[in-house]
C-alpha cells in the first residue's frame, strides 16, 4: 500500500523498432509516496526464471517472447512485485536525457576501466576503433556520450557492478533534475523526448510523481543488489551460461525482495539526520567529495570542514555524543574502512554533528557498494 512500482528498461534498439528487442537493463523503482522515498534493485538478464506460459528462460527473453507486458507477468510470478508502469529508453534517448539535464555529475569511488569506442561515428566491428578507457577516483562531469559508456560498460567487470552504476546514474540524474527545478518544465521536456522514450504512463502521473522528486532526494534513497543471492549453472543442450535465483536463506533473494518495499534505514521522513562533518586533511579535494559520496549513499548526511591546525597521520573517526545507540556505527565504520572499536566516543551534548572524520592521506573511498 502507498507505493508505485515503475520498471525501467535499456534497450539496444530503437524505440520504435517492432523488431526482436534485447532489454540489457532492467531496474525496478518502488516509490513509496508517503515518505516520501525510492528503493531501485537492478535485476541481472541471465536470471533463469519460469516464462508464464510453460517456458524456462533468461529473463530478458520474456520481452522477446511476449512483450513487455510479459515481462511484467514473470516478475510478478517470480519475485511478487507488481509493476504498475514501465519506461524503455535506448541509446540515443539516454544519451539525449543526459544532455538536457546538462550531463550528471557521478563520483567515481574505485578506479573504473572499459573498452570505449574511439569516436562515435567508428566501424564498432574493427578492434583498431577500440582502445581501453579510465578513471582514476575523482568527480567527473559526463556528458551523455560518457553517462551511456559508463552505464553499458562490463567487459571489465560485470553485469552486477553494471547494475550498480546504472543505478548511480539514476541518482545523478534525479540530484540534477531537482537542482534544476526540471518539475515545472515536465511537460515541455515530455513533448520534446517523448519519441525516445516509451512507456504507459500518461503526463499526469508522471507529474505527479515528479512534484514528490525533491522529498525523495531528500528523504533518501535505498539501493539493492542480487550478487550473492544467485549461483551459476549451465543450461543442459544449449550450453548457455545463466545465473539460477536462490529464494530462500539469510540474506538471499526473499529478504531482498522485502526490503524493496521498506523505506531506507536512515531515511529522514522518519527520524532525525545522522550528520557527519568532514575534516579534509588528505591534501586531495575530491577526497572529500567521494567520502561524502559514500556517506550520502548510505544515508549519513555529510558537511564540509576546513583542515585543522593538527592533522592526524590517519584518517580517524569521533563519535560526538552519549552513546552510540542508534547512531549506525557499523555501518559508519565500514565505510571508511574501519572496525567500530576504532570509533573514538567524545561525549557530547548539543553537537550540531554526530560524528566527525579527520581524513589523512592514508584514506581510500573505493567501496564495493555491493556488498
Amino acid at each position: 500500500s502507498g507505493t508505485t512500482n515503475i520498471l525501467l528498461l535499456g534497450s539496444d534498439q530503437p524505440v520504435g523498432d517492432n523488431g526482436v528487442k534485447r532489454t540489457d537493463t532492467m531496474i525496478i523503482v518502488s516509490i513509496n509516496r508517503e515518505g516520501p522515498t525510492a528503493s531501485m534493485i537492478s535485476l541481472p538478464r541471465d536470471l533463469y526464471v519460469y516464462i508464464p506460459g510453460g517456458t524456462m528462460s533468461r529473463l530478458n527473453s520474456a520481452v522477446t517472447l511476449g512483450g513487455v507486458n510479459l515481462l511484467k507477468q514473470t516478475i510478478l510470478y517470480y519475485f511478487g512485485v507488481p509493476i504498475h508502469y514501465f519506461a524503455r529508453v535506448d541509446f540515443a534517448g539516454f544519451e539525449d536525457v543526459g544532455d538536457a539535464v546538462g550531463g550528471v555529475v557521478v563520483a567515481v569511488n574505485c578506479q573504473f576501466k572499459d573498452w570505449k569506442i574511439k569516436s562515435p561515428e567508428l566501424d564498432p566491428e574493427d578492434e583498431e576503433n577500440w582502445y581501453v578507457h579510465e578513471l582514476d577516483p575523482g568527480i567527473y562531469e559526463m556528458d551523455g556520450e560518457m553517462a551511456l559508456w559508463y552505464a553499458r560498460s562490463r567487459l571489465m567487470s560485470d553485469d552486477f557492478d553494471r547494475g550498480r552504476r546504472q543505478q548511480q546514474l539514476l541518482r545523478a540524474l534525479l540530484d540534477q533534475g531537482v537542482k534544476l527545478d526540471l518539475v515545472p518544465q515536465a511537460p515541455v521536456l515530455w513533448n520534446t523526448y517523448k519519441d525516445t522514450i516509451e512507456t504507459d504512463m500518461d503526463i499526469g502521473r508522471m507529474l505527479q510523481i515528479a512534484s514528490i522528486a525533491p522529498g525523495i532526494r531528500e528523504n533518501g534513497i535505498q539501493n539493492l543488489y542480487l550478487l550473492g543471492k544467485t549461483e551459476p549453472w549451465v543450461v543442459p543442450e544449449i550450453n548457455a551460461q545463466v545465473q539460477l535465483p536462490v529464494w530462500e536463506g539469510p540474506g538471499k533473494m526473499q529478504e531482498t525482495f522485502q526490503r524493496l518495499f521498506l523505506p531506507p534505514a536512515l531515511n529522514k521522513a522518519s527520524r532525525a539526520p545522522i550528520v557527519v562533518e568532514i575534516i579534509n586533511a588528505s591534501g586531495n579535494e575530491e577526497m572529500a567529495q567521494l567520502a561524502a559520496e559514500n556517506l550520502a549513499w548510505y544515508g549519513f548526511e555529510p558537511v564540509y570542514e576546513s583542515p585543522t591546525a593538527e592533522d592526524p597521520p590517519q584518517t580517524t573517526i569521533t563519535y560526538l555524543g552519549p552513546t552510540f545507540k542508534g547512531a549506525h556505527a557499523g555501518r559508519l565504520a565500514w565505510i571508511f574502512r574501519a572496525e567500530t572499536a576504532d570509533i573514538r566516543l567524545q561525549p557530547t551534548t548539543g553537537s550540531s554533528v554526530d560524528y566527525r572524520v579527520h581524513l589523512a592521506p592514508d584514506y581510500n573511498p573505493c567501496l564495493n557498494y555491493l556488498e
